[in-house]
């Protein structure tokens, strides 16, 4: 979607490019490609004024006409340069978000870039990612930054480079802040439960876990169950990883389960991950042999 920018006196000849509005994508990159040759007249323009600088410093008389010359008419040329880009459509982002025709080009463009893109339920995300339209600010959330350089090649190229990006997660950080939440729950479905009496702990909805983490509002704000998520992918690719207590996990997979319960996340190739619940134990659930790989919990 495109918006009309203000008019002001244009030169003959000159169209006013309304006939078919280009989209985001194709609406900056002619933009870009009328300010690039604007910026290639006004290095022109640079170099000539340096020129006439140094006759004017030197006192090379002859040389100040013709320098002086050329630099006006390259001043015109750069306001004409100017000119033209001012008279081109200036992408309506807000239009593009409420149409959808902002999300269907930010696909294109991160498929083109080799970036799996998933929309599921309103919900866009490219693994670890979680990308939200905000349209009074024209603008999108990018995990918990708000990015308003929204032109969907430039965000498609930052997706790809953060997955690119090695992973800082630490298994064991995120385990001990999951038991700590973990044993008043555990406690309330099993009394008799201790967490070092050499049996595993029952099984504990995530989403309660979440909730428990999250319970201040600015908390879970700052957190949101999409990034919840996220780290549970993360957790579930550290099969071995433990607490500092020397305590394992076990995912329990969403399978058949149904209802609000289950949490969703999409990996770099857009395959679906689904867990329900998880539970501890002081010791390893299965020898390291047996144990299953990611997700298969």
């Amino acid at each position: 979607m495109w918006r009309r920018p203000d008019r002001r006196a244009s030169h003959s000849g000159m169209s006013d490019h309304t006939d078919s509005p280009p989209g985001t994508e194709a609406g900056f990159a002619a933009l870009e490609q009328r300010l690039l040759e604007a910026d290639r007249r006004a290095a022109g323009l640079h170099a000539a004024i340096r020129k006439g600088l140094r006759a004017a410093r030197e006192g090379s008389a002859g040389a100040l006409p013709d320098s002086l010359a050329q630099s006006r008419r390259l001043s015109t040329e750069v306001a004409t340069a100017l000119d033209e880009a001012a008279t081109l459509p200036v992408p309506d982002i807000a239009a593009a978000f409420r149409d959808g025709s902002f999300v269907a080009e930010l696909k294109a463009q991160a498929r083109e870039g080799g970036v799996h893109l998933v929309e599921r339920e309103g919900k866009i995300s490219a693994f670890p990612v979680i990308v939200r339209l905000e349209p009074r600010a024209q603008a999108v959330r990018f995990g918990r930054k708000l990015e308003r350089r929204v032109r969907p090649s430039f965000l498609a190229g930052l997706l790809r480079a953060v997955q690119l990006r090695p992973d800082r997660f630490q298994a064991r950080a995120f385990l001990d802040r999951l038991f700590a939440a973990y044993r008043p729950l555990a406690a309330a479905i099993e009394p008799a439960w201790r967490p070092n009496a050499g049996t595993a702990g029952p099984l504990v909805p995530l989403l309660d876990l979440h909730a428990l983490l999250t319970v201040l509002p600015v908390a879970a704000a700052d957190y949101p169950v999409e990034e919840f998520a996220a780290d549970l992918l993360r957790l579930d690719r550290a099969p071995d990883a433990t607490t500092g207590t020397g305590h394992r996990f076990a995912l329990s997979a969403a399978t058949g389960t149904k209802g609000p319960k289950r949490v969703t996340v999409f990996d770099e190739q857009g395959g679906q991950h689904e867990y329900f619940a998880i539970r501890f134990s002081p010791e390893p659930s299965h020898a390291a042999s047996d144990r299953p790989g990611p997700a298969a919990r």
